[in-house]
Formats: C-alpha cells, sequence, structure tokens
C-alpha cells in the first residue's frame, strides 16, 4: 500500500512539473531591472516553484514591441513607455510599480551653454515618450521654460544620442548610464538636473497585455514577486558585491564592454528599487503612483500630448500586488 501511494505522490510530482507553466519575462540593459538576472542567478524564482524565462533585450522599444506581439508573458519598462503604447493602441495594462529612476537619469548640457539658451534650439531625449518627457517637464519647468520651448529630437538609441552630442550635432539631451556617464566625459557635458532632483518622477515596473492578465494565477504573481523581493534584499547585501558584480556585466549588460566597479556603482546608486513596504505602499489605491498617473496625464494634457485619453483608475490594476501584500 506504502508503494502505491508513494508511486501516486510520484507521478502527481511529474504531472504537476509537466503542467507548469513557464513565464517570458522580458527585460532590459538597465541596472533598475537586474533584480531579475539577480533571481534568476541565484534561483529564487526556482525556490518558489516558478518556471521563469529571461529575455534581455538591447532596446526599451524592442522590450515593449515584445510584449505587445505576445513574444514575452510580461516585461520591464518606464511606466510612462506604457503609457505611450496604450496611446497608441496598445491593449496595456500597468501590473505594479517596482522602482523608481533616481539618478540614473539626466538633463546634460553642453559645459558653455546656458539653458535660457536653449529656447528652440534641438534637445534630444532617447525615446520622446511619457516617461522621458514628464522628467523634461519636470526640469524644464523649474527653470521657466515648457515642453514647446525646445525642440524634441527622438528616435535616436541611447548610443547614438551619446554620439550626438559627443560630436556636437545637439548640445541638450535627456540620458541614462552608462551612456550619459560617456555623454559627460566624452562630449564634456554638466549635468544639471537629474532624477533625484524630482524623486518618483520617473516609475518603473511591470505591463501585461490586457487580454493575457487573467491567464496568470495571482499565486503565481505572488512567487514572482517573492523572488524578486528576494533579489532586492541580496542586492542590498554589501557582502554579495562582487558577485552582483559578475551577475550585471554578465547577464543584464550582456554584449557590453565589461563596466568598472565605480561605474557599476554609480549607476546602482541612481536608481530606488522597491523593497516589500515600498512595493505595497505605492502600489495601494490612493498610493504614490496613482498620484504619479493623475499627474502624468495632466501633463500630457497641458502640453497637447494626450494623443488618447485614459483612466488612470483603470489602466492601473493593482490585483495582483494586492494579493500578495495581504499574504
Amino acid at each position: 500500500m506504502k508503494r502505491i501511494i508513494a508511486a501516486i505522490g510520484i507521478l502527481l510530482v511529474f504531472t504537476a512539473v509537466a503542467q507548469a507553466k513557464t513565464y517570458t519575462v522580458g527585460t532590459h540593459h538597465w541596472i533598475g531591472f537586474s533584480a531579475n538576472d539577480v533571481a534568476d542567478a541565484k534561483g529564487f524564482w526556482k525556490k518558489q516553484g516558478l518556471d521563469v524565462r529571461l529575455v534581455n533585450f538591447t532596446s526599451e522599444k524592442d522590450a515593449c514591441n515584445a510584449l505587445v506581439n505576445k513574444r514575452v508573458d510580461m516585461a520591464y519598462q518606464m511606466m510612462g513607455t506604457w503609457i505611450g503604447f496604450y496611446m497608441e493602441g496598445s491593449p496595456i495594462t500597468l501590473i505594479a510599480e517596482v522602482d523608481w529612476s533616481h539618478g540614473g537619469d539626466k538633463v546634460i548640457v553642453r559645459q558653455d551653454i546656458d539653458i535660457q539658451k536653449m529656447k528652440g534650439q534641438p534637445f534630444g531625449v532617447y525615446v520622446d515618450n511619457p516617461a522621458v518627457l514628464f522628467f523634461l517637464h519636470q526640469y524644464l519647468a523649474a527653470n521657466t521654460l515648457g515642453l514647446s520651448d525646445v525642440r524634441i529630437i527622438g528616435g535616436l538609441e541611447a548610443k547614438e544620442l551619446a554620439d550626438s552630442f559627443i560630436f556636437g550635432r545637439i548640445k541638450g539631451l535627456v540620458l541614462y548610464n552608462p551612456e550619459a556617464l560617456r555623454a559627460e566625459k566624452e562630449g564634456k557635458g554638466k549635468v544639471v538636473g537629474t532624477t533625484a532632483s524630482y524623486p518618483g518622477c520617473m516609475p518603473e515596473g511591470i505591463a501585461m497585455r490586457t487580454d493575457a492578465l487573467k491567464s496568470i494565477p495571482l499565486e503565481d504573481f505572488s512567487k514572482i514577486f517573492r523572488g524578486w523581493l528576494e533579489a532586492v534584499k541580496w542586492m542590498g547585501d554589501k557582502a554579495n558585491w562582487e558577485e552582483y558584480k559578475k551577475i550585471l556585466n554578465s547577464k543584464t549588460f550582456e554584449g557590453d564592454p565589461p563596466y568598472s566597479d565605480e561605474e557599476l556603482r554609480e549607476m546602482y546608486e541612481g536608481v530606488r528599487i522597491h523593497d516589500a513596504d515600498m512595493l505595497r505602499e505605492r502600489n495601494r489605491d490612493g498610493g504614490g503612483f496613482s498620484v504619479w498617473l493623475g499627474e502624468m496625464k495632466t501633463m500630457l494634457k497641458d502640453s497637447g500630448r494626450l494623443a488618447k485619453d485614459f483612466d488612470p483608475d483603470k489602466i492601473f490594476d493593482n490585483t495582483a500586488v494586492r494579493h500578495f501584500s495581504e499574504q
């Protein structure tokens, strides 16, 4: 009898494994999303009984298109970028804010340029979308300027944008590390503002196609959050820094020349990745992310860029993170 029970138990285990869904997650070369690489490398999702396959894209646009075209189940990106895709007609639902840029994104101008002299001049942005424009809007408003006072130049990948600045084709830009560091050093640029100047102005997080949202059980979402948060905690332990650097250079920035200790530390300090308490607080009903959504909509409307209206309470579905928070 015991042998029969044991055999049934083994059969159930193999059946569960055979039926386990593999979740494909889109990410890209940005240290703010490196908890995905850590969770994968350290087996934190496997410990949760979850099968996750990471796809590391080299550009924000490719990561977003992969989600829209159903090549990944969910993806990480700037929340304003997702709003841009929504306004273009993609069926996007925001799931959870997990971090925000805190100095990693920068406004850089030539050292001999006064910002007031940039009126009517081309101003490069690595993506011409709500996420970056909201940050630039914050900086310009603090200097009595508006988005309409500069000529926005988008459509260039980060490396191309840095090259345009270095070779003098543009004299101001918004860019993120590590290419922002290159613009500063090789292009004689000065940083006149960062996302740290306006905390929470550039939130980042998870989105899914609306039509696929119900395909993931809430308990699996909880496992995704638990694996991510265990990785965040591990990353914050100074004793793990040397191993973390290896994961960053081999996985997060795979294909790039290895970054130095100093460069990686600066990148890490340029982002604020939420712990469990912050994750709950920012994503609760009426929390900081909901407030940001309202402010984003106002900015888009006032600047004439609200291509498609959206209801902040409908584009954001915090059911998954609330379920995790209640456990």
